[in-house]
């Protein structure tokens, strides 16, 4: 009857070793923006200092003390977390601790890094823009192994205060966990990899481009409207003044352009200037056809009524351009609120 029992017991041991061994491992991720510096629009990247911590259980350290230093973690299973969009780093502490809930023995694997992270941004609504600033965090195992999910018993942070760039950015209070799964090119699908996108939210401060740029070139446009003053049987002189309009409109999309990276898409700040050179080629062609009308009154008439259409369409163009970043900055704007708010009630 004992031998039954002990090897009875000796089953149901292996059985769960086995269990334990074979079923798919949660990792908890924990991630800290403890300071972000440079956000680099022209080279699409960003520098920080960042905390991460993973958690995951280990049933073979269950006798373990917790002060024990004599762990060789080599010996156990590692969940391999890995950061794969740092272009470079200056700093990168790695190591490890264990920690005891109810008996149960979990790991805690802990990294700091100082680094370049690389960042595609979605410039459509420069300079009115909210930039992800992430880091993407995978491991080397397969999905059917490992599962990363976000931390619940600690709260992931970013920390605002120590943010180098308060004159140009306004950095949201809450951290995103997005789920993503990767696949080797050279592998089998059974090899996927999950992976975590943990993203912080930053609203850039358009000021010095509302005042430098788009001021300047409404005042550049509106401009084009005095040319009706000169005399419709001076052309050269209408023509000369329109065309000193379009070269500085030109020169001011040169300087826009090095702000930005080589994007297929049109920016908020692209459509302005684009618009307001139209507005200008319009007027130029306006100028240099009024003289084909022979009949005097018939050509001061034609000229007063495009005087008034040209006032009209740059008010319209004006006010659309208003109304357009004024609803699509707000849906953005709207969206990062209502996260940073949940976020704020559920921690």
């Amino acid at each position: 009857m004992k031998r039954s029992q002990v090897f009875l017991e000796d089953y149901k041991r292996r059985q769960k070793s086995r269990f334990l061994i074979t079923r798919k491992r949660q990792v908890f991720i924990k991630v800290s923006f403890l300071k972000i510096g440079e956000i680099d629009t022209l080279k699409e990247n960003f520098t920080a200092d960042v905390y991460i911590q993973s958690r995951w259980r280990e049933p073979q350290l269950d006798k373990q003390a917790v002060n024990s230093t004599d762990i060789d973690w080599k010996s156990y299973w590692d969940a391999k977390i890995k950061v794969q969009n740092v272009l470079s780093e200056t700093r990168h502490d790695h190591w490890k601790v264990l920690q005891k809930e109810n008996g149960e023995a979990f790991v805690i694997d802990k990294q700091r890094i100082k680094a370049t992270f690389a960042e595609n941004l979605e410039l459509l609504l420069f300079p009115f823009d909210i930039q992800d600033l992430s880091v993407n965090v995978s491991t080397e195992h397969s999905e059917a192994d490992v599962e990363l999910l976000e931390e619940i018993k600690e709260i992931s942070s970013v920390h605002t205060e120590t943010f180098a760039k308060q004159q140009e950015w306004h950095l949201f209070e809450f951290v995103e966990f997005t789920p993503k799964i990767s696949t080797k090119e050279y592998a089998n699908t059974k090899y996927k990899h999950p992976g975590l996108i943990i993203s912080c939210n930053a609203r850039r401060r358009a000021g010095f481009f509302v005042w430098n740029v788009l001021l300047i070139m409404t005042l550049i446009s509106s401009l084009s409207i005095a040319t009706f003053s000169v005399d419709r049987n001076k052309p050269q002189n209408r023509l000369q003044l329109s065309f000193t309009l379009v070269l500085t409109g030109v020169a001011f999309k040169f300087v826009a352009n090095q702000t930005i990276p080589k994007i297929s898409y049109l920016t908020q700040l692209d459509r302005y200037i684009l618009g307001s050179m139209t507005f200008l080629y319009l007027v130029c062609i306006w100028h240099a056809i009024v003289v084909l009308i022979s009949d005097e009154d018939d050509g001061k008439s034609a000229d007063k009524w495009a005087f008034v259409t040209f006032i009209i369409l740059f008010s319209i163009f004006q006010i659309a351009f208003f109304i357009n970043v004024l609803i699509q900055g707000y849906r953005r704007w709207r969206h990062a609120k209502t996260i940073e708010e949940k976020y704020e009630v559920t921690f």
